[in-house]
């Protein structure tokens, strides 16, 4: 193998990687929780995703003449949604006179400069990410993660009864990430622990790491990433089953049990984050969104007003600037209209459906998809695809690597590292 093919094995697992953790690694290790200086987040973010760019754009220079294998219609799909996407963004930031939108160069950055290249570098080179050691780099990356923020935020180590708000990571980690944060430290710690011949020393380990990934989901008090957590193990728990009513009875099983010991659960939490107790409390008994049923409805209401062509992207205010809705359908009903809405849902639908089939088949590597089940969940809730470089990149992979690593009964499968080895000689 020469030099060249190892650099580029090297990059492309690194470029997969920052995705993951990259971004939350390098605030934790130069920002504080909070600063009275402003701007200071932009020093370390800036900088970063300068650098994850470059290794993107070295990603894609390496790979771009190099052939991607079968394309899954999804994969099409969801860069001609991207295409009408940035249409529509470009149309309401700049044609129309009726609103006035402030402050769209960081949004033009985090489509152009970091979802697109993310897409795009992972498209051409993932037959070529050393899966293996990307698992414990993001793994490492995790857990180095969660326990600088405990040294860098003192409030995290607070007795429970003294905690009255929500925890973040850092200056340029919000709550609702850091809380994901440990729900990714829990989910990649079970399925490591699931691969078996793991040593009692490493046993503990993981399971100190989930201990610690319990508590930090936990302090961020942030709904979506316990939800994200029961989707995920009710998820795996379905696809695990040998056949669909086995799985079945075994989601409403685990289910069942979740309601009937809803009490000692909610107390439990309690006695970690009062905060996020009373939290759910109010969202399991009471119903509430966080004001999300406003915003729901205000995107619902958009749509209805052009079903066929859709209203706009976001959100807009009387100020000049813009929400997006925390569920990405009614962002795509608000923005592509009815055809958007219909793509976003037939996309999401391959995702989970490729993920379901990973799973089954015991993967090897469907620790991917719990992470994009992760990803799902916390963009239904909490985000905009505009925003999310990692959904967008983990839609991308899987779309390229269950189509072309599937079992198949009629031929001989070839492992990935053979099928990587070969196309790089």
């Amino acid at each position: 193998m020469t030099r060249t093919s190892k650099l580029n094995i090297f990059l492309s697992t690194l470029n997969f990687v920052l995705c993951f953790v990259g971004y939350q690694l390098a605030t934790s290790l130069f920002l504080p929780v909070s600063a009275d200086l402003e701007g200071i987040s932009r020093t370390v973010t800036v900088p970063y995703r300068a650098f994850a760019l470059f290794i993107s754009l070295l990603v894609i220079f390496l790979n771009i003449r190099k052939k991607v294998g079968k394309i899954h219609p999804a994969m099409k799909v969801l860069w001609i949604y991207w295409f009408a996407l940035i249409i529509r963004i470009f149309y309401d930031t700049n044609i129309r006179i009726d609103v006035h939108i402030k402050d769209t160069v960081q949004l033009w950055m985090y489509v152009f400069g970091i979802c697109l290249p993310a897409m795009f570098s992972v498209m051409i080179s993932y037959r070529f990410i050393d899966l293996d050691k990307a698992l414990k780099w993001i793994f490492l990356g995790v857990v180095l993660t969660m326990m600088l923020s405990l040294f860098n935020n003192p409030a995290l180590l607070m007795h429970a009864d003294e905690i009255t708000e929500r925890m973040k990571g850092n200056l340029a980690l919000n709550t609702i990430s850091f809380g994901h944060l440990g729900t990714m430290g829990i989910v990649l710690s079970l399925f490591i622990l699931s691969r078996g011949r793991v040593s009692t020393i490493k046993k503990i380990g993981l399971i100190a790491v989930m201990l610690l990934s319990f508590f930090i989901m936990t302090r961020a008090a942030s709904r979506s990433p316990i939800v994200a957590l029961v989707v995920i193990l009710l998820f795996w728990l379905f696809a695990r089953g040998k056949n669909v009513v086995l799985g079945v009875s075994i989601t409403a099983v685990a289910f069942g049990l979740l309601i009937v010991f809803i009490e000692p659960i909610l107390n439990f939490m309690g006695n970690i984050s009062p905060t996020m107790e009373v939290r759910l409390r109010m969202g399991v008994y009471e119903g509430y969104s966080s004001g999300r049923d406003v915003l729901y409805q205000e995107a619902f209401d958009l749509f209805l007003n052009n079903p066929f062509l859709g209203k706009q992207f976001a959100l807009f205010d009387n100020f000049g600037g813009f929400a997006y809705s925390h569920n990405i359908v009614l962002d795509s009903l608000m923005g592509l209209g009815l055809l958007g809405g219909i793509a976003m849902i037939y996309i999401l639908w391959i995702a989970i459906k490729n993920s379901y089939a990973m799973i089954k088949n015991n993967d090897p590597h469907f620790w991917i998809c719990l992470i994009l089940i992760q990803q799902i969940v916390f963009n239904m809730f909490s985000g905009a695809i505009y925003y999310n470089q990692l959904l967008n990149m983990l839609l991308t992979f899987v779309f390229l690597y269950y189509p072309n690593n599937k079992p198949n009964k009629n031929r001989i499968t070839i492992p990935l590292q053979k099928v990587r080895e070969k196309s790089l000689t």
